[in-house]
């Protein structure tokens, strides 16, 4: 059985990992945006095992700068201090600001989800070319190649319409900082799971089976310390 890490508030988490042996990490929801107020909350959510970071998602905020506020990023730069990581929620809009947010919090560990929703129904890749270069940069951020084909056309997406933006991630992020994500059941949206997982593979088909392991198994187990 392969070891999942899975997303959402920390007590509907703790129900599935009781319900199922195979998941050995847990990334929930934290009011983060009340900075250091928050800390009781994120420790209470942390005496759980289970729990290795936060997820707090942005890309609904209707403040574009709702990342740079000086309250959420003391939230953010608090999570070393507790061992948790922060998972980065967005859509490319948002990736400017995210650029700048991650720079002021250079202790976090950070795992970029979804590739942060680049345009691919519109053949869009810049500027989410350019900002995801700069991410990488940082030797603390990740990416989790994840949720590629929602960002599609949901009926008629090729692996061909995804191939530019994971060759892309690649490119920056190396094997070494990429974790294979089946964003599940959001990605029922737009392919089954054998699919997604086929894609990904055509996709990686220049990496060795090294790499191959890195990014669906070994990358996986290093970062959320499985």
């Amino acid at each position: 059985m392969r070891p999942r890490a899975i997303r959402g508030r920390g007590r509907l988490g703790d129900v599935a990992a009781k319900e199922d042996p195979r998941i050995e990490g847990i990334v929930p929801w934290a009011p983060l945006e009340k900075g250091r107020a928050a800390r009781e909350e994120v420790e209470a959510l942390g005496d759980n095992p289970l729990v290795k970071g936060i997820r707090r998602i942005i890309q609904f905020e209707p403040d574009p700068e709702f990342c740079l506020r000086p309250d959420f990023v003391e939230g953010v730069r608090m999570l070393p201090e507790l061992g948790l990581h922060f998972e980065i929620t967005i859509a490319e809009a948002h990736l400017e600001n995210t650029v700048t947010f991650v720079r002021r919090c250079p202790e976090v560990r950070f795992m970029l989800d979804h590739c942060a929703k680049p345009r691919i129904a519109e053949g869009v890749l810049d500027p989410w070319r350019k900002y995801i270069a700069q991410l990488a940069e940082m030797s603390n951020v990740w990416c989790k190649l994840s949720g590629l084909t929602t960002e599609a056309d949901h009926q008629t997406w090729t692996r061909e319409d995804l191939k530019p933006y994971v060759d892309h991630v690649m490119a920056c992020f190396g094997p070494d900082r990429i974790v294979f994500g089946g964003d599940w059941p959001v990605a029922t949206l737009a392919t089954d799971y054998p699919r997604w997982v086929e894609t990904v593979e055509w996709s990686l088909a220049g990496c060795t089976r090294d790499e191959l392991r890195k990014v669906f198994h070994d990358n996986a187990v290093a970062f959320y310390r499985l």
